[in-house]
């Protein structure tokens, strides 16, 4: 079941997916910069135009999954859980990473040796 949690990359709070639900999304990616190149061809667009195009088939997993429609299609690659630490013990988000030793939102240090582990 997502678990909804601060993401620095989307910079507010989203559902995040386990390994299981991203599983699905993630194979809905596959062929995703071909895709782009495709349609930039077709449409003489930019890269920038042909990434912020919104019918994605991995967005629209994901929110079949959530409930929650992403702004980007590029926020897709910031939604796994398992890319997340514990939450903060100071400010309640999430370190930036399972190996992170201090707090990137309020610089909280974990004791030495000690790193956040998987949220």
């Amino acid at each position: 079941m997502p678990r909804t949690l601060y993401s620095y990359r989307v910079g507010k709070e989203v559902p995040l997916l386990t390994d299981a639900e991203y599983e699905p999304v993630a194979l809905a990616l596959t062929g995703r910069m071909q895709k782009i190149s495709a349609y930039r061809k077709q449409h003489g667009c930019s890269l920038e135009e042909a990434r912020a195009r919104p019918s994605s088939k991995a967005m629209d997993l994901y929110e079949q999954i959530t409930g929650y429609r992403l702004d980007h299609p590029d926020m897709i690659h910031a939604v796994r859980l398992s890319d997340y630490g514990h939450p903060c013990p100071e400010c309640g988000k999430p370190f930036r990473t399972p190996r992170a030793k201090l707090c990137a939102e309020c610089g909280y240090e974990l004791p030495p040796g000690e790193v956040a582990g998987p949220a």
